[in-house]
């Protein structure tokens, strides 16, 4: 049976644990009392009633109650001991048979008695009438309890009353039976008050347990990541700040910082949705390898972390990472399709610093970076050296944010000469950074860098316009080489800002060339193809840098109308040294000629060589041989008076 309104965890068999529990706390106290009165009773009738008689009834009330007391007292005991609560079915049959032993003695002490004490007639009503109220009392949380104990009490007494025709005795009979009803009633509203105040507890308990439950599953929430279901980097910090306060832990922990690589390419390749499922799969892997005390987290894109306990030294920390390594190598299966990946992990031991949270989860990121740099699919322990870069690091960040507000970039131009004449035809434009602590500084130094804090289009930019402006001082004749990395040429305006910086300078587009790599053309991106074909339409001419590393796709020379294609040094600088260097040199010469594009060959730096490439029929080249990189200046200074040069010798 259930009340309209009542929450869905109410029931019946609750109340009665709750009716059962309140009377079970009450009653050893209420049979200290019963105790009390059996004893009154029995110094108030002791030579009204026979001896023997009298005796034997005490001596039963006496061992009811003290039964009835002291097994309450053990129950409650035990209670306490255990969380399990017994159905409450077995405890309500006994407490109706206590309520109906505990009502027998005072039955019997009216239904005998009355009549024949005498003057103490009154006491004796008053005992039976007043133990029937107070056990009542005690009973009313369990009504058909409370009203068995009244009935068998009273209804003995008031019937015998009802015979006995002398005195008030009828009176007293009908009292009793009045009173029985009216205990009744008392006994039913007090039942229906419990059942309501229960209902109100159990109501605000329902509550309370709503609102724990509902902030438990925010808070889990808050500190889970969405996408993979593991922790999220405000987990994995209060785990790292609770380590670094647990000093008993404090040493025995790894932090490995987990970085899948080639993540983008199959994110750009299948689409965002098997990007996710790449992510939900990986974090899954990640999770099988580690320990169920071990924390893994997402701290956004494709990089998760693992704080792992007991880590005592490397050996523990790279045996760990090997296994992750292994695991994140396997191939996946994607919408149908098989993708290999792999990871890079790095790793900061807490026992190899004192590192805090923060700063071991730095340590971690920077040993990550150097296993990236040290070819992917590995993992890099953390080392002194390595945080001294990351300072060096920032101090670059923190200068190029102002270097071109400074004019602290400039120009330098390596001479491309006609090895023919020993003409100089054209420049390459090489940027350097005049820093003001650490003197002149080579692109290798920050240019890479400039790309990861997103300024590789604004230094772009201003290359373009110094050296157009630059070209202007120039003979016409003299082509400025510029190089563009594949994130310059994949911005949707360079085709744009070369165009301004050309009108601006008021010089053709003939004097202009574009350098660029085979990865530009290798990801066959259809805006950097774009952007190639624009500036070629602009009249621009196309130089392919660095001929013959890398992927040495000869597809791109046919699909892409190149002008110019640059040797790599290095098969420059085994010429007379290796038959395939020479091979290989007077291949790309002929198929240059093939395609009408004109072939340089860069880093000449012995005479040996130069002559090697007279023979091999190659039209230009540049190196430190004949001509360094110079200042503006001095590659004035360099162009005129090899143009002098070539006028007196013809």
């Amino acid at each position: 049976m259930e009340l309209s309104g009542r929450p869905s965890c109410w029931s019946w068999t609750s109340v009665h644990k709750e009716q059962l529990a309140s009377i079970a706390r009450a009653t050893p106290t209420a049979m200290t009392g019963y105790a009390i009165n059996v004893v009154l009773a029995a110094l108030a009738f002791r030579q009204l009633v026979p001896t023997a008689h009298l005796l034997m009834w005490t001596l039963g009330s006496l061992a009811v109650c003290g039964y009835v007391g002291l097994r309450s007292l053990y129950r409650l005991r035990a209670t306490q001991k255990k969380t399990s609560v017994s159905p409450p079915l077995r405890p309500a049959r006994r407490l109706l048979l206590f309520s109906a032993l505990l009502a027998l003695p005072w039955s019997v002490l009216g239904g005998l008695w009355v009549g024949s004490v005498g003057d103490s007639e009154i006491v004796l009503v008053a005992l039976v009438v007043g133990m029937a109220a107070s056990g009542s009392v005690l009973l009313a949380p369990v009504p058909v309890a409370a009203i068995l104990y009244a009935t068998t009490m009273l209804v003995p007494m008031s019937i015998k009353c009802m015979f006995i025709s002398y005195g008030n005795h009828i009176v007293l009979g009908a009292l009793g039976i009045s009173y029985l009803f009216f205990l009744a009633g008392l006994i039913a509203s007090s039942a229906r008050i419990f059942a309501e105040r229960l209902e109100a507890v159990e109501r605000l308990k329902h509550s309370v347990t709503a609102l724990v439950s509902a902030r438990e599953a925010t808070e889990r929430a808050a500190m889970t990541d969405g996408l993979t279901g593991v922790a999220n980097r405000r987990a994995l910090m209060e785990r790292l700040d609770a380590l670094g306060r647990d000093k008993t832990r404090s040493t025995e922990f790894g932090v490995f910082y987990i970085d899948l690589d080639r993540f983008k390419g199959v994110n750009d390749a299948l689409g965002h949705a098997a990007g996710d499922a790449l992510l939900q799969m990986a974090a899954s892997r990640v999770g099988g390898i580690v320990r169920e005390e071990d924390l893994v987290a997402r701290l956004g894109g494709d990089e998760f972390v693992v704080v792992a306990s007991d880590i005592h030294g490397r050996a523990t920390a790279t045996a760990l990472a090997e296994r992750l390594v292994s695991s994140l190598s396997e191939p996946f299966q994607i919408e149908g399709q098989r993708v290999q990946i792999g990871a890079s992990i790095g790793v900061a031991i807490a026992s190899e610093s004192n590192a805090g949270g923060d700063l071991l989860l730095k340590h971690a990121d920077l040993a990550m970076y150097a296993s990236k740099s040290s070819g992917k699919n590995a993992h890099c322990i953390f080392e002194a050296d390595m945080l001294r870069s990351a300072e060096e690091r920032q101090g670059i960040e923190h200068g190029l944010r102002t270097a071109l507000a400074r004019n602290e970039l400039e120009l330098f131009y390596q001479p491309i000469f006609s090895l023919i004449d020993e003409r100089v035809t054209g420049v390459e434009c090489l940027i350097r950074w005049r820093h003001p602590l650490r003197g002149l500084l080579s692109p290798a130094h920050f240019l890479s860098i400039a790309d990861d804090m997103g300024m590789a289009n604004e230094i772009g930019a201003w290359v373009i316009e110094q050296a157009c402006a630059q070209a202007a001082n120039w003979p016409r004749d003299i082509v400025v080489g510029i190089n563009l990395s594949p994130l310059q040429i994949a911005s949707d305006d360079v085709a744009q800002r070369v165009e301004n910086a050309l009108k601006s300078a008021n010089i053709g587009a003939n004097r202009l060339e574009i350098e660029i790599t085979e990865t530009s053309l290798l990801q066959n991106d259809p805006l950097t193809l774009d952007q190639l074909r624009r500036l070629k339409e602009i009249g621009v001419s196309i130089a392919l840098d660095d001929f013959g590393t890398g992927y040495s796709s000869l597809s791109y020379l046919v699909s892409f109308p190149l002008d110019r294609i640059k040797i790599d040094r290095l098969f420059i600088s085994q010429l007379g040294s290796s038959r395939q260097s020479d091979l290989i040199v007077r291949s790309i010469s002929q198929l240059a000629r093939n395609l009408n594009c004109t072939v340089v060959a860069e880093g000449i730096e012995t005479p040996e060589q130069l002559q090697r490439l007279r023979s091999l029929h190659v039209g230009y080249g540049q190196g430190y041989l004949l001509g360094m990189p110079l200042p503006a200046r001095g590659a004035t200074e360099l162009i005129q008076s090899t143009k002098n040069n070539v006028a007196k010798t013809a």
